[in-house]
């Protein structure tokens, strides 16, 4: 058991890992073992998040007096967290394919820009486009009409130089 002081010291460092994210993820943990916790914190830190496992009571401490302080009725049984600061669709991403491999994890809620969201909604976060998609569809978006435009613009010079060029032909025959 962690005294007091060893709770509140745990509490502060998860608060200060806490208090800069954008997405956070409560998860159940049924019985994950050692060797697959490692793999998903590996996975999870390869799109820039964190995987936490850490006491119920230490996590109400630390969401105390916080915008987080809504998921303090959810802390109830083995309960782990992952969150970034990042992208969350990636980090929803890496959950959902583990989630498939490992019944015994799985998303009881999330925060999500300030929302607490439930399972069903948390988990459709995963199917999102993540952020480098929509980014590209963006420039996309926004270089098509000048691509349209230089076409339309350089076509009559095309056809002028080709009829010249026709024209220099003719009369050099």
């Amino acid at each position: 058991m962690l005294s007091r002081e060893q709770k509140r010291e745990q509490s502060d460092q998860l608060k200060d890992a806490l208090s800069d994210i954008s997405t956070l993820f409560l998860l159940e943990n049924t019985g994950l073992n050692v060797n697959d916790v490692n793999v998903l914190r590996s996975e999870i830190r390869n799109t820039e998040g964190t995987y936490k496992v850490v006491k119920n009571s230490v996590v109400k401490l630390a969401v105390e007096g916080t915008d987080l302080e809504v998921l303090a009725p959810h802390m109830t049984g083995p309960k782990t967290l992952a969150f970034t600061d990042g992208d969350a669709v990636a980090l929803a991403k890496v959950l959902k394919t583990f989630i498939k491999n490992h019944p015994e994890l799985s998303i009881q809620h999330a925060y999500l820009e300030g929302q607490l969201l439930d399972a069903k909604a948390a988990a459709k976060i995963a199917n999102l486009p993540s952020r480098e998609e929509l980014l590209t569809k963006l420039a996309y978006l926004l270089q098509s009409p000048i691509r349209r435009l230089a076409v339309a613009l350089n076509t009559p010079i095309q056809q002028l130089a080709t009829a010249m060029g026709q024209i220099a032909e003719s009369k050099e025959e």
